[in-house]
């Protein structure tokens, strides 16, 4: 069991005593007790690869995680993203406190929604009206289908490696590299023919793009702005600005998905970081503090049909009251204390750690930055890579997945993949415990 020394996890001070050899006794258990009733253990595939098993968390507060057997992680994972203030923030806590007293759902509207909204298009000088949903899935489902309402065409072009959610038609085999412009790969029970309507292009290869718009039936382009699904792959220098230029010239519609980067490269996200914006943008993850909530944003005239009724969105949990209330004060929380620079720097600090302690030993960790409040560690050349397959070729998934368990072993989680989430309840001072933690773990490989 690793003890903790003492916590004060919405300060600058966490003092950690980290053990070197945790026990899973009690997650083990947790998982076989899981795994009579539910299907694997969990209830997403991404939770099937946790080493030796897939952990059972008991409790959270600020950057620190605490399993069932006592164990305490430096987190990174960050819930995949959304815990950008960190764990059981208090202000984010209050107001869903506070807004339990009043109800849940009403099968109506409820008086936070306004706030919400006004507060959000008040920060994202892009967006003029939007829709609330759960996830960011169905938000992307949503564009898709203004997009198809507004061209009249059926079409879909999105990008190998990135990712929109696990439904049909968006979702292909994360798992294998796809033939861009060719066949979609799909996994079990996919329906064929709504991927026949999806055309994979290579990230920042523009020829394809130009090639896939050719083909006149091109509702939109669908993408994540900076590439986070596989890899921490910016955009070329242009590629944005010519894309989007093809999407004018064409006719469809350009949609971003900021579901990872939206309040994580910065208040206004990839967008306000790269300086160009969609026709319509999918936020999620970080927006609610965990909370399920996912936006969709556009102008006014984009939702229009989808306000008049002919566009159908709908959705029993949409705008529940305490998800709506932990948006708010998420998004307070944002504007009000602005811990972008700090999460920068401490994120720019823990990826300059990784590379020196890689210096150091001769195995090939790469460390991908690119600004904001999250990095990626992989295996293989140090220079930046371009796209999926690029990725794929500079990836050595077995040594990841030994340095991410040995990691957890010294008491540091990030994601499965191998991708880090600062927050703002981290410091200096868990920085040093994280690189301490990683050099251990290099040692060991």
């Amino acid at each position: 069991m690793r003890s903790l020394a003492r916590v004060n996890t919405h300060t600058r001070k966490q003092t950690m005593t980290l053990a070197p050899s945790p026990l899973y006794t009690r997650s083990r258990a947790e998982h076989a007790r899981r795994k009579a009733v539910i299907a694997g253990g969990v209830n997403s595939n991404v939770r099937l690869a946790g080493t030796p098993v897939p952990l059972t968390i008991a409790r959270g507060s600020g950057a620190l995680l605490w399993d069932v057997d006592d164990n305490v992680y430096i987190d990174y994972a960050a819930g995949m993203g959304p815990m950008v203030l960190g764990h059981a923030h208090p202000e984010v806590t209050n107001a869903v406190q506070q807004s339990l007293a009043t109800g849940q759902l009403f099968a109506g509207q409820n008086q936070l929604e306004a706030e919400f909204a006004e507060t959000f298009v008040g920060v994202l000088p892009w967006v003029e009206s939007i829709r609330l949903g759960m996830s960011g899935t169905e938000m992307d489902l949503l564009a898709v289908r203004i997009s198809r309402a507004t061209t009249g065409r059926t079409k879909v072009v999105r990008f190998t490696g990135h990712y929109h959610g696990w439904l049909d038609p968006l979702f292909v085999n994360m798992g294998v590299t796809p033939e861009p412009m060719g066949a979609v790969p799909l996994t079990a029970g996919q329906s064929a023919a709504a991927a026949a309507d999806v055309i994979l292009c290579d990230w920042n290869n523009i020829e394809q793009v130009d090639r896939a718009l050719e083909s006149g039936d091109v509702a939109c382009v669908l993408m994540e702005p900076v590439m986070c699904n596989s890899g921490l792959i910016q955009p070329a220098p242009g590629y944005l600005e010519a894309v989007k230029k093809l999407c004018n010239q064409h006719g469809a519609l350009f949609i971003i998905d900021e579901v990872i980067t939206g309040f994580r490269l910065g208040l206004t996200g990839a967008q306000g970081a790269l300086g160009i914006h969609g026709d319509i943008s999918i936020y999620a993850k970080a927006i609610a503090s965990g909370f399920p909530l996912a936006v969709l944003g556009t102008t006014t005239d984009l939702l229009a049909s989808v306000g008049r009724g002919e566009v159908n969105h709908a959705g029993t949990y949409n705008t529940g009251v305490s998800s709506v209330a932990a948006g708010i004060a998420t998004l307070r929380v944002l504007i009000d204390s602005d811990p972008y620079p700090e999460m920068a720097r401490l994120t720019q600090r823990l990826a300059d750690g990784l590379r020196r302690l890689a210096s150091d030993t001769d195995i090939n960790l790469a460390v991908d930055y690119i600004g904001g409040s999250l990095c990626q560690t992989r295996f293989g050349k140090p220079d930046p890579v371009t796209s999926l397959a690029d990725h794929v070729a500079n990836s050595d998934p077995d040594l990841l997945g030994r340095f991410l368990e040995a990691l957890q072993d010294h008491g540091v989680r990030p994601t499965s993949r191998g991708l880090w989430f600062v927050s703002a309840a981290h410091d200096d001072a868990l920085i040093d415990k994280t690189l301490e933690a990683a050099g251990q773990a290099l040692a060991q490989l």
